[in-house]
């Protein structure tokens, strides 16, 4: 049995189809506390809440953002995956996770400009392949274990503005993967943990 905190990172409010995901999401026999930060910018609602994970020696940190929904058993698929950092995926702009890009970006000199298309994740889940390892992407549901932010030193978001001809951005989730990547962390996809997008309607999954 592990411990785990589960917590959503927000400026505002838990849409209620999220929450209800997590309510019913099945959480086996481990022991799971929640906790909702609000009020703060992402990067540090999300150092507020490694940060609480750590003083709660929670053995794995599981956030979802508030505008997604994730299936029944995602905690226990992820957690069955038994690696430092896996993702779950969903769509970005429309509302069939299998015909569009994902959050989730392909390994390779592209870095985070070639995600996925949830056709390609839903194939790999068909074909038995469960875990594909990523660059890493969006951190609307995502499983990290103790020994990541036990061993990494705060800060493990942050946002960076390059401040380039081309204005580039780095957003704090992103960061937290380009981290992950310095600390020699992989960082991998649950291609059976495919979640639904509250942006303006609810996503088809």
């Amino acid at each position: 049995m592990a411990k785990v905190l589960i917590a959503v990172p927000t400026f505002e409010n838990i849409t209620p189809d999220t929450f209800k995901s997590l309510w019913d999401m099945d959480k086996g026999e481990h022991e799971c506390m929640f906790e909702f930060v609000r009020g703060y910018d992402c990067a540090s609602a999300r150092n507020n809440i490694m940060t609480l994970a750590k003083e709660l020696k929670a053995d794995y940190l599981m956030m979802v953002d508030s505008d997604v929904t994730v299936p029944r058993d995602a905690l226990l698929n992820l957690i069955e995956d038994d690696v430092e950092v896996v993702m779950g995926y969903y769509a970005h702009r429309d509302k069939s996770i299998v015909t569009t890009k994902t959050n989730v970006c392909k390994r390779g000199e592209f870095n985070y400009t070639n995600q996925y298309y949830g056709e390609e994740l839903h194939a790999l889940a068909n074909d038995g392949r469960i875990l594909e390892r990523v660059h890493g992407g969006g951190m609307g549901c995502i499983l990290i274990k103790s020994s990541v932010y036990n061993r990494i030193p705060y800060p493990w978001f942050d946002w960076v503005n390059y401040r380039d001809i081309n204005h580039s951005l780095l957003s704090e989730d992103l960061y937290f993967c380009e981290v992950c990547r310095e600390w020699k962390v992989k960082i991998y996809c649950d291609t059976r943990v495919a979640c639904g997008h509250l942006l303006r309607h609810i996503q088809e999954v």
